[in-house]
């Protein structure tokens, strides 16, 4: 079994539609039911925009019908027990357990999608009802949700785990270890503004905030477009961006990439809204991106990741904002930063809040932008 997605060429109702996961077996055929439901995943719901999400829901399906293809399995026939097989393979082979729960979701998904498709009479999950504990921290009154949840009889326990972070100091030290110049601006850009990997890597440059004429002790709003810059969901949603920032990704947009885009051009006869580009003028992807952050954390020793940063700016973020709005104010505001769905989600902020010296927080961002100042002049390097 095997995964493949469509490219340009491939159109529904005359539009293209690239980047849609589909199933081969291992003789090479199209897998009809599954790669129905991917392309409704795809085209028709309206809640998986993002073809990162397809690629997710494509990964779930090819294990799962990869094992039925390994043991000659029918996914119409599948009993409850042949599932718990499935999920204890995973587990055999090293699979952390929020992967399998994630997986045994995403297959749960598929046939509740199938029946209503009248393709199966039957779907072989189960769920019981059960307690759970909500937080009681902040904001814990305007809950709606009770403590009772359905629950797959199939998934596991799990234990949430430690949010992963970087004090200041570390940060920045594993910042300046990134080369080139411009990994070094999309890490400050992450620390900075909390934005995911995806979303930096794929940022157009038309949404920068222009620093001209504004108060350089204030933030400035960039509004990432769903339509032009990649974001979860395909949301749109706004990035406050410090002054200094502003200036430096202005410095290098000007000075960098117009040079960058023009053998870009040169090769590809056309122009790029990307703002980030390889030496070579080529848009950057998530694994050149990986791939440079790994050569930093060798050097430093420091387990710095795209997401790990996103976490330190949401930690320290959280902690500013207590001292200025008090405790609720200050979740609600980290949480439409990072925008999360959920407060909950945001909360999982608080227990790496309050291993931070407090006294370390005050004008975190203003060393954040010195360290960022020192290196400017080698932004265009």
């Amino acid at each position: 079994m095997k995964l493949f997605f469509t490219d340009e060429e491939f159109r529904i109702d005359g539009l293209p539609r690239p980047g849609i996961p589909f199933l081969c077996d291992r003789s090479m055929e199209l897998v009809a039911e599954p790669n129905w439901y991917l392309r409704h995943i795809a085209s028709v719901s309206g809640r998986t925009r993002a073809p990162a999400t397809w690629r997710t829901y494509g990964d779930h399906l090819l294990e799962f019908f990869a094992f039925l293809e390994d043991n000659g399995l029918a996914w119409t026939d599948l009993t409850f027990q042949e599932l718990a097989s499935w999920r204890d393979a995973m587990l055999e082979r090293g699979c952390r357990r929020s992967t399998v729960n994630q997986r045994l979701r995403g297959v749960h998904a598929f046939y509740a999608w199938a029946k209503r498709q009248d393709l199966t009479n039957e779907i072989p999950f189960t769920t019981k009802e059960v307690l759970v504990t909500r937080p009681t921290q902040f904001l814990a009154h305007a809950s709606s949700g009770g403590n009772q949840v359905q629950a797959n009889e199939l998934a596991l326990r799990t234990i949430p785990a430690e949010l992963q972070f970087l004090r200041l100091d570390k940060a920045v030290e594993f910042l300046e270890a990134l080369t080139p110049a411009r990994v070094r601006l999309m890490g400050y850009t992450m620390l900075l503004t909390g934005m995911r990997r995806q979303e930096v890597v794929a940022l157009d440059y038309r949404v920068l905030p222009d620093p001209a004429g504004h108060d350089p002790g204030k933030s400035l709003p960039m509004v990432l477009d769903g339509q032009k810059t990649p974001t979860k969901g395909s949301r749109p949603r706004t990035v406050m961006v410090p002054y200094d920032l502003a200036v430096a990704l202005a410095d290098y947009c000007i000075f960098e990439r117009h040079k960058l885009q023009r053998q870009f051009a040169r090769r590809h006869a056309r122009e790029t809204t990307r703002l980030f580009l390889s030496e070579r003028g080529e848009e950057l992807s998530a694994k050149s991106l990986n791939d440079a952050f790994s050569a930093a954390r060798r050097r430093t020793g420091i387990l710095g990741r795209p997401h790990v940063l996103r976490h330190t700016f949401g930690t320290y973020e959280l902690l500013r904002m207590r001292r200025e709005r008090g405790d609720s104010q200050a979740l609600l505001w980290v949480r439409d930063r990072l925008w999360h769905r959920s407060v909950t989600t945001t909360e999982r902020y608080i227990h790496a809040a309050d291993l931070i010296q407090h006294d370390a927080v005050d004008g975190y961002q203003r060393d954040l932008c010195e360290a960022l100042r020192h290196g400017h002049p080698s932004i265009a390097a």
